[in-house]
């Protein structure tokens, strides 16, 4: 552990939007039963089928949250950035992760106990509702995830997973490429072999440029509609 980064939630500039959903007194229950701990790319955060007793708040950074399948194969549900909430559906069932989190860069968290965030869900329904938005929105995320992997062939799921790091994830066109070819692959359902050559395809193309480990997207409009026909 380490020496709080953020002073207070209050001033939290990565602060969860629900929070805002929270009296004074409330963000001030949160703020004194959190505390914050720094990990280095790679580490792992939090192990699937571990205890669930925090909600984590990311800070700083970029992680990664997968599942871990059979015979070392993963799948990377999702990129997490500062202000998410990070807590699954265990939390209701059986106090454990479903899932593991791990650092794709230097990251600084903060644990919540989710024992607090859930006497707040029984007193605040605003902020209730707020926290089932939340995990809804997810949900929906990982349905759309599924219909990808099933029904899209491997050009137009290349392309929706650069599509989303471009727009929702890094907010740019041009961006450090932060998933190795092997993490691009348990991002998009595809083997590292696949991404290596589709890669070369799109740059050969003139869609991407993939030079100097990162990812420039010259032709948006094409590469959205490999997205959308895929």
């Amino acid at each position: 552990m380490i020496k709080d980064n953020v002073s207070t939630c209050r001033n939290c500039p990565f602060s969860w939007q629900n929070f805002k959903n929270l009296t004074e007194e409330e963000l001030d229950l949160v703020n004194s039963n959190r505390s914050e701990a720094r990990f280095k790319h790679g580490e792992i955060i939090f192990k699937q089928g571990s205890p669930s007793s925090n909600a984590i708040f990311l800070s700083h950074g970029l992680a990664k949250i997968y599942m871990e399948g059979y015979d070392g194969k993963n799948i990377i549900l999702s990129i997490a950035a500062p202000g998410r909430l990070i807590a699954g559906p265990g939390v209701y069932v059986d106090n454990r992760h479903h899932y593991s989190l791990a650092a794709l860069t230097d990251v600084t968290a903060c644990f919540v106990d989710i024992s607090v965030l859930k006497s707040l869900v029984h007193k605040n329904s605003l902020f209730a509702e707020g926290y089932l938005k939340d995990i809804s929105g997810k949900s929906l995320g990982n349905f759309n995830k599924l219909v990808s992997f099933t029904q899209k062939k491997m050009h137009g799921r290349l392309a929706e997973g650069i599509v989303h790091l471009s727009e929702e994830i890094f907010e740019s066109s041009s961006f450090k490429c932060i998933l190795s070819r092997q993490e691009l692959g348990e991002f998009t359902g595809m083997t590292k072999e696949s991404i290596v050559r589709l890669l070369k395809e799109f740059h050969d193309d003139g869609i991407l440029n993939t030079d100097n480990g990162c990812i420039e997207v010259l032709d948006m409009p094409k590469l959205k509609k490999i997205m959308v026909s895929g």
